[in-house]
């Protein structure tokens, strides 16, 4: 199931079951780490990928859930968890850097009662403070580009992070210097943390999506994923012919009480009449007004909505908002100081013109509608998903209808409804193929979907080897579409074994007569197809196809063949083969047992994988538990209790950095506690848990490699807490 699939019916699943307290046990566990896994998909669509594919009210929803799972049933609560950390978000390509403090994401609201709820809430936390704090609500625009930390050291740029996690993120100083509105040099020596958005011009997004289908390569779907493209290229006179663009809109930290205009940085205000409130029903009055939005869509780059702040009337605009921004706090992931205001999603009305049957790597037939093209948010849509026939039967889908499309978020477009007073008589039932549109299989009905049951099918083949080389399984870097078509066509590759030939000096002279195949083509490639020999076995089983089978439950397999202490591919096949222990793993149902054993005991599927240990892939599961040290690393969790000699955020800040996750509060699945003098509740939970606990100074410096300072010591100062709007 694809997670477009996935996330839809998680969705429907909300819809039809709004109350997580009405769940049994397993249909509980189920669905939690079924969301867990979801999210931290969608999460690094989003922020390393830069192509979401739901919006930001659809994710909201799923997370929302998820949240309230936690709050009823907290021994579920792991430390993978989305509402934990944002784990896995930094990509690859560029060195990491640690903020010195947390980029917090901004909480969504939708509509009016989102706003005056969170109003209610944010009065009530102040009239409980003793502090005598008069403030106003200041509008400001929602930048849809790319989030990051720019730091100024005696007037110089000396450093530029993107957001990441929000704790660490890549280190893109070089990248952000070619950018011509930020300037490199500022009047006075001052040193100040400021926190920015890179994006691209619109007009500039037109003119590079011209050159780009002029050169073959795919055209940008927005400016926000042209930015986040642009600004983490490897070669920065690339970069600087991007023309991106920066605005800064907060200060983080400065020794300066000049606002961001007084510096001379860039910035961008709404207009004066839309700027400054009172009251919340005068904001959301704004946020409505059609002029606002007429004026934002004037603007060359783009917005996804407004940002409201709560800002002390006693500092003048672009000061340092220190003092409210820590007398209102954060949430884990949320500053309590600001909300986003998201516009409504853009709909349009499309015909369809006729019905496609695409059959994904398993077999399932996805119905797709081609429409009569139509513009939606500056991009050209011609065909939608209809997902399955249930589907096409609730929203009541009919070949030549009318259907109201949605794309929210620049994301991809989503059929809402069909629209029965456009019909004119024409319009016809959808019915599935009797015969698979590939490979002309007679198809199958089974729960939901319709199935091509034929294993040498080619449109199934395609997507297999499109899946074994994708970044959730061996990674490698270079087949694209395009790449797999051409090389099945020319019947190079009909096989997973296949992609290993092609390292053959007989294979790579073929190579070279194919379109786009020079030899720097061919070495990355054959560079790529080598290391993907020693990817960890949990990557290798996702590859390969087993029924059923995920990330999640191939890292459970790893993990027991490891304990099996299996290391090559016979003692591998002899585990697998066993329904009774499969069935014991945590996950693994009767079926599922029974669907991994059917496999390892196809004589077509063995001959596969016995090529594939020859060529020299990883079966390994022990050796896949040791080049995972790093992983095993990042997977423990710690929390801290009580007053350190630091601060506590200077000392998760060193753990983090080696690795570790923070938990702010200790969870069951929490590994360890640090505790300091005067520690509180938070021991009772460690107790409660079983969690291992460290409160020796001397134990908690060796075993952990970090700097903390003799008691007796003067306590070092703790930066000022910004960045949270």
């Amino acid at each position: 199931m694809t997670l477009s699939e996935t996330t839809i019916e998680l969705l429907d699943f909300i819809k039809q079951n709004p109350n997580p307290t009405l769940l049994d046990s397993d249909l509980l566990a189920h669905t939690y780490q079924n969301l867990i896994d979801t999210l931290i998909e969608h999460n690094h669509l989003y922020y390393i990928e830069s192509s979401p594919i739901i919006s930001d009210y659809e994710y909201d929803q799923l997370f929302s859930y998820l949240k309230n799972i936690e709050e009823i049933a907290p021994h579920l609560i792991t430390s993978n968890s989305p509402t934990q950390s944002l784990i896995g978000q930094i990509s690859e390509g560029f060195a990491k850097a640690n903020h010195r403090t947390p980029l917090l994401s901004l909480e969504n609201s939708y509509n009016a009662q989102d706003l005056t709820n969170r109003d209610t809430r944010i009065k009530k936390i102040l009239e409980k403070s003793d502090q005598n704090c008069s403030f106003f609500y200041r509008l400001e625009p929602k930048f849809d580009g790319i989030s990051c930390e720019i730091i100024y050291q005696n007037g110089l740029l000396t450093q530029a992070i993107t957001r990441g996690d929000g704790k660490t993120g890549e280190d893109i100083t070089i990248n952000v210097k070619t950018i011509k509105s930020l300037p490199k040099k500022l009047t006075q020596p001052i040193n100040i943390r400021l926190r920015g958005e890179i994006m691209m011009p619109k007009s500039q997004l037109s003119a590079l999506n011209l050159s780009r289908e002029a050169l073959g390569l795919n055209s940008f779907a927005n400016t926000r994923n042209a930015a986040s493209g642009s600004i983490k290229l490897l070669d920065s006179a690339e970069v600087e012919k991007r023309s991106l663009i920066c605005f800064i809109y907060d200060i983080l930290e400065s020794d300066t009480n000049q606002t961001i205009k007084e510096i001379g940085l860039p910035t961008f205000d709404l207009p004066e009449k839309f700027q400054h409130f009172d009251n919340i029903q005068s904001v959301i009055d704004t946020c409505l007004n059609p002029e606002l939005k007429d004026f934002l869509d004037e603007q060359d780059f783009d917005f996804d909505g407004l940002v409201i702040k709560i800002t002390d009337k006693n500092l003048p605009n672009g000061k340092d908002q220190t003092s409210i921004r820590t007398l209102l706090g954060a949430t884990e992931h949320h500053p309590r100081r600001a909300i986003a205001y998201k516009f409504p999603a853009q709909q349009i009305a499309a015909k369809i013109s006729s019905i496609d049957f695409q059959v994904g790597r398993t077999g399932i037939l996805t119905p797709v509608a081609n429409l009569e093209p139509v513009n939606l948010s500056g991009v050209t849509i011609s065909r939608v998903s209809l997902h399955n026939f249930d589907f096409i039967k609730e929203k009541g889908i009919l070949n030549g209808d009318f259907v109201r499309i949605q794309r929210s978020g620049e994301v991809i477009p989503y059929v809402l409804s069909a629209i029965p007073s456009r019909r004119n008589g024409t319009e016809s039932e959808i019915f599935p193929p009797k015969l698979c549109p590939s490979c002309q299989t007679p198809i199958i009905s089974q729960d939901i979907h319709y199935y091509c049951k034929n294993p040498d099918c080619p449109a199934q083949l395609k997507e297999k080897l499109l899946y074994f080389v994708s970044r959730d399984a061996l990674d490698i870097a270079g087949f694209g579409d395009s790449i797999i078509q051409l090389l099945m066509e020319q019947n190079l590759l009909n096989s997973f074994a296949d992609f290993y030939t092609l390292t053959k000096v007989e294979n790579q002279i073929l190579l070279r007569k194919l379109p786009s195949f020079g030899d720097k083509k061919i070495s990355e490639l054959i560079s790529q197809i080598e290391l993907s020999k020693t990817k960890p076995l949990r990557r290798l089983l996702n590859a390969i196809g087993i029924p059923n089978i995920g990330k999640k439950t191939a890292q459970d397999l790893s993990t027991y063949l490891a304990q099996k202490k299996v290391t090559n591919l016979t003692s591998l096949i002899n585990e697998l083969k066993n329904t009774e222990q499969l069935g014991a793993i945590y996950g693994i149902g009767d079926k599922v047992a029974t669907d991994i054993s059917a496999f390892f005991s196809s004589p077509k599927i063995l001959d596969l994988l016995y090529k594939l240990e020859n060529f020299g892939l990883n079966f390994s599961a022990v050796e896949d538990q040791k080049s995972n040290t790093e992983q095993n690393q990042n997977s423990l969790s710690f929390s801290i209790t009580g007053t350190f000699p630091l601060s506590r955020t200077e000392i998760a800040n060193q753990l983090i950095a080696q690795g570790y996750q923070f938990d702010e509060n200790p969870i069951q699945t929490t590994s360890f506690m640090l505790i300091g003098e005067k520690a509180g509740s938070k021991v009772d939970k460690a107790q409660k848990y079983n969690i291992k606990t460290y409160n020796n100074r001397e134990e908690i410096v060796k075993t952990f490699n970090i700097k903390l300072p003799e008691p007796q010591n003067k306590k070092t100062p703790t930066p000022i807490q910004g960045g949270l709007f």
